[in-house]
């Protein structure tokens, strides 16, 4: 996994996602080559409001080991339904944030 800094996302209204664009040149974190794109698969994220956002995360192959990594914004976190600022928030203390009463998040109070 790759977590990209620098990046801008982009709303694409015909297929109701956001894109994911890294500014900077993704490099193999396992030997440091120059990645090109492999392929996308959708993310599915549960925002502050309450409302799920569907993303395109960008998938890397490096061409020196051939693995395959994801690039993900820093705004999400690896294997979590919910954004980081929903997350943080909840990890400090303020579950005024947790999107729904049933949510997995307001079991992290007990």
């Amino acid at each position: 996994m790759i977590v990209a800094t620098h990046y801008i996302i982009i709303y694409d209204e015909r297929r109701d996602v956001y894109l994911v664009r890294n500014k900077d040149v993704a490099i193999c974190p396992k030997c440091g080559a120059v990645m090109s794109g492999y392929d996308h698969r959708k993310r599915k994220v549960i925002g502050q409001d309450g409302n799920t956002r569907v993303f395109l995360i960008r998938r890397l192959r490096c061409p020196i080991c051939n693995r395959v990594h994801a690039e993900l914004p820093d705004s999400l976190i690896a294997y979590r339904h919910y954004a980081a600022e929903v997350i943080s928030k909840v990890q400090s203390g303020d579950f005024s944030v947790c999107p729904a009463d049933d949510s997995t998040i307001r079991r992290w109070r007990q």
